[in-house]
């Protein structure tokens, strides 16, 4: 028969020291006041194999034991243990730690908590002695250098009593001490006041009066920088950046100048001066008709192309890959499409099976209405025939003749197709 009290020990990082229990034996729980331990770590039962489990006890009168707990269930992390009559002689609130000995080296120190000892009515009178009880050695050179420092701290205590009381001061030595701190006190007031390196005459004082202040500096720095006259200010500076400079002007004059689609050049000029000369009246005035009309067809934008959209038509064709479908693949050339101008272009070579949509382009690139279009067999010769659907979509009838074994090397997708301009009945 126990009196078991049960403490659930979590193993964590964030211990709770202190933790207090409503745990309570009494002086006379003679061989019955258990202790039960469940140990966890993140919420699981904490293995206490190839481990030794120490209980430490510090008891108000100063008593400390440290006994080895009993391991009831290994694996699920439980173990036990049983105060004996001397821990039980000393009464009042008992501080409780739990510590994890590993053989590997490894020690784990539990929070600590607190229970209680009662005394019954037949023990009110007994009064306990402190006690100290350790079952390893390690403990014990623990306890015995906590004696030996307390021991020594006491010493040092006593020591400094005795130098307080030798170091009281008589009323002569004191009196002495005074005199001795005045006369010091006096010679250094005498030395620092005739010490010329650190204190000033009056002419000095005058001069660094008269120096600028640094208040009066930046009120003069303040006028400064708010001067408009001799400032300009950021839209100022917006508008005189985006001015003409004389270079730039210049420049530009001269590329008007030699513009010769724009201009005549002189010596054209001087030609048909010369040539008037030769002439009547009337073809002077034909000539200038003629020159008139040369004029206007120089700036005539609908027959004549500008420098942009030469450079715009001349540039090269850009392909893009066709999206193959349904097991299509490229074979020795990859299928590609592309429109220029009024042309759609398709090139490369194909392995598909006739019958399939193999493959697709987008719709805006179609000529209108779609197409059907002869392409050759590769490898083999003979031809078949490729249709593009008005949605883009692309697939192979079959050949003609329809000869099976001339299907297997694929198809040349060499096509140029023209747009129709104009709508469709």
């Amino acid at each position: 028969m126990y009196k078991t009290g049960s403490v659930p020990i979590s193993i964590n990082t964030n211990p709770i020291n202190g933790r207090s229990t409503n745990i309570q034996f009494m002086t006379q729980d003679t061989g019955s006041a258990k202790l039960f331990f469940s140990f966890t770590k993140d919420g699981v039962p904490l293995p206490l194999s190839a481990v030794d489990a120490k209980i430490v006890l510090l008891y108000d009168d100063g008593s400390f034991y440290k006994k080895s707990l009993s391991i009831i269930d290994k694996v699920n992390g439980t173990a036990e243990y049983v105060l004996s009559n001397a821990e039980l002689k000393h009464y009042g609130t008992v501080k409780a730690e739990i510590k994890l000995y590993y053989t590997n080296g490894q020690a784990l120190a539990t929070s600590f908590f607190t229970f209680s000892i009662a005394k019954t009515l037949e023990d009110q009178n007994i009064i306990p002695t402190a006690d100290y009880y350790i079952d390893d050695f390690e403990t014990l050179r623990d306890g015995v250098t906590r004696i030996v420092e307390e021991i020594s701290q006491t010493v040092e205590e006593l020591q400094k009593k005795f130098a307080d009381l030798e170091a009281i001061e008589t009323k002569e030595g004191a009196q002495q001490k005074a005199d001795d701190a005045e006369e010091k006190a006096r010679a250094y007031t005498d030395e620092h006041a005739n010490d010329e390196e650190k204190h000033i005459t009056a002419a000095e004082r005058k001069a660094w009066n008269a120096k600028e202040t640094p208040s009066g500096a930046q009120k003069k720095v303040d006028v400064h920088a708010n001067d408009q006259e001799k400032h300009v200010s950021a839209a100022d500076r917006k508008a005189w950046d985006s001015k003409e400079t004389e270079s730039g002007a210049q420049e530009k004059v001269n590329t008007h100048a030699n513009n010769t689609d724009i201009h005549v050049t002189k010596p054209f000029k001087d030609a048909l001066g010369e040539l008037s000369k030769l002439f009547t009246a009337d073809f002077k005035d034909k000539l200038d008709e003629l020159l008139r009309q040369f004029t206007a067809h120089n700036y005539n934008q609908e027959r004549h192309i500008s420098a942009a959209e030469r450079k715009t038509w001349n540039r090269a064709v850009t392909y893009a890959n066709i999206m193959l479908k349904n097991g299509a693949t490229a074979g020795t050339r990859t299928p590609i499409y592309a429109k220029w101008g009024p042309l759609l272009f398709l090139r490369g070579h194909v392995r598909t099976e006739p019958e399939i949509v193999f493959g697709s382009i987008p719709a805006a690139y179609v000529p209108s209405g779609g197409g059907v279009y002869t392409v050759p067999l590769s490898g083999t010769g003979g031809t078949a025939n490729l249709i593009i659907y008005d949605n883009g979509d692309l697939k192979i009838k079959y050949p003609d003749p329809a000869d099976s074994n001339k299907m297997g090397g694929g198809y040349y997708l060499d096509v140029l197709a023209g747009f129709q301009e104009g709508g469709i009945t």
